[in-house]
C-alpha cells in the first residue's frame, strides 16, 4: 500500500470504480487516462479555460502570449521548410485549446491550417508541417518504484479503499521502460512517459507523411529519469499551484511529467528523419525565427505588449530556457 487522499466525491467514485470493474486496482497510465480523458468527467473534457496567467487558470505557457507566437512559429515552420513551396505543405496544429489556434489574427501561406483537438482523428497529410506546443506531456506515463529491502522494482497502481484512492505496490510488471537500473536508493520513482512514445510512433508512422515536425515541451535525457530523479518527475497544476500529490482530486487538475527526449528522438530517426534537432525554446527561436524576432525590435518600444511578450518567450529565466523545442525533418 501508499499513499493515501481524501475521499472522493460520489460521483467521481462511482466514475472511478466503474473503470476498475472487478479489479482491485489499474495500472498508473489507465489511472491517468481516466482522470484526464474520461468522455464524462476527465480533466481535459471540462468546459473551462485551462491556459492563461489568470489565477483561475492551472497553467500558462507559450502560447498565452497571443499572436506573437503564431508570428514566431510562422517564421520557424518556413524557415525549415527552406525553399520548398508552403503552398504545397498542410500545417498541422495538434492539441489546440477550444476555441483557439495558433494562426488566430495571423495570415499564413499553408495549403491548408488543420486543427486538432481534444478528440479528433490525428490525420497528417503526405506533406506537412506538424506542430504541438506541450501536447505530448499530456499523455499518461508509467510509474515504477524501488523496494530497496526486496532489490526489486515495482510498478504502481491505483486502487480504491473506502472512497480513497491509494497507491498499490506491484512486483510483476506490466512493462517497463528500456532496462531499468539494477539498484536504486528505496524508493526512488520513474515516472516513465510511455503515452508520450506511443503517441509519437503513432504520428509518424502514418502514411510515411514529409515535411516538418515541431514540438515544444518539457523533458529530460533517459539517464537523468532513471538514475537523478529519485522523487519522479510527475506533478499536477490547479489554478496556478503546483502538486505532487496526484491522486487528490484527480479529475480536476493537469498531471503531466517530464518526456524522455532520447526515445523521442531515437523515434524520429527511425521513421527517416533528418537534422533532429534539440534545444531551449530560445536557442530554437533565436536560429529560426530571426525575420519575426527582428520585426519586434523594429517596430515595438521597450515597453510594448509584443516586446514583452518576446521577453518573456526567449528570456532564459522565464520561458525560453525551462521549455525545450525538438525538431526535425524529412524530404
Amino acid at each position: 500500500m501508499g499513499l493515501t487522499t481524501p475521499k472522493l466525491s460520489s460521483i467521481i467514485l462511482k466514475s472511478f470504480k466503474k473503470i476498475l470493474a472487478d479489479r482491485d486496482s489499474m495500472p498508473f497510465n489507465e489511472f491517468l487516462s481516466w482522470a484526464l480523458y474520461d468522455p464524462d468527467h476527465g480533466y481535459y473534457q471540462k468546459k473551462k479555460i485551462r491556459v492563461g496567467k489568470g489565477m483561475e487558470n492551472d497553467f500558462y505557457t507559450s502560447t498565452s502570449l497571443g499572436s506573437l507566437w503564431g508570428e514566431l512559429i510562422l517564421n520557424a515552420s518556413l524557415h525549415l521548410l527552406g525553399n520548398r513551396n508552403p503552398d504545397e505543405y498542410t500545417f498541422v496544429e495538434i492539441g489546440a485549446e477550444p476555441n483557439s489556434s495558433i494562426f488566430d489574427g495571423i495570415q499564413q501561406p499553408f495549403f491548408e491550417h488543420r486543427i486538432i483537438r481534444l478528440g479528433d482523428p490525428i490525420k497528417i497529410p503526405s506533406k506537412s508541417v506538424v506542430y504541438s506546443n506541450e501536447w505530448l506531456d499530456a499523455q499518461p506515463f508509467q510509474r515504477f518504484q524501488f523496494v530497496e529491502d526486496q532489490s526489486k522494482w515495482a510498478e504502481v497502481f491505483v486502487g480504491e479503499q473506502d472512497g480513497q484512492l491509494i497507491e498499490i505496490k506491484k512486483e510483476k510488471l506490466n512493462s517497463h521502460p528500456r532496462p531499468l537500473p539494477t539498484s536504486a536508493p528505496n524508493g526512488y520513482l520513474i515516472d516513465w512517459p510511455s503515452g508520450s512514445i506511443e503517441s509519437m510512433n503513432r504520428l509518424l508512422s502514418q502514411d510515411q507523411w514529409m515535411g516538418v515536425f515541431i514540438t515544444f515541451d518539457y523533458g529530460l535525457d533517459r539517464r537523468t529519469i532513471l538514475h537523478d530523479r529519485p522523487e519522479g518527475t510527475a506533478r499536477a497544476y490547479r489554478k496556478q499551484k503546483m502538486t505532487t500529490n496526484l491522486l487528490e482530486d484527480p479529475t480536476e487538475k493537469d498531471i503531466t511529467c517530464h518526456l524522455c527526449w532520447d526515445d523521442l528522438q531515437e523515434t524520429l530517426h527511425r521513421y527517416g528523419f533528418e537534422n533532429i534537432s534539440l534545444q531551449t525554446q530560445e536557442s530554437f527561436l533565436m536560429k529560426n525565427s530571426q525575420q519575426a524576432i527582428q520585426n519586434v525590435f523594429q517596430t515595438s518600444s521597450s515597453f510594448d505588449p509584443q516586446m514583452l511578450a518576446l521577453r518573456e518567450l526567449i528570456h532564459p529565466a522565464h520561458l525560453g530556457h525551462g521549455l525545450q523545442a525538438l525538431s526535425a525533418v524529412k524530404f
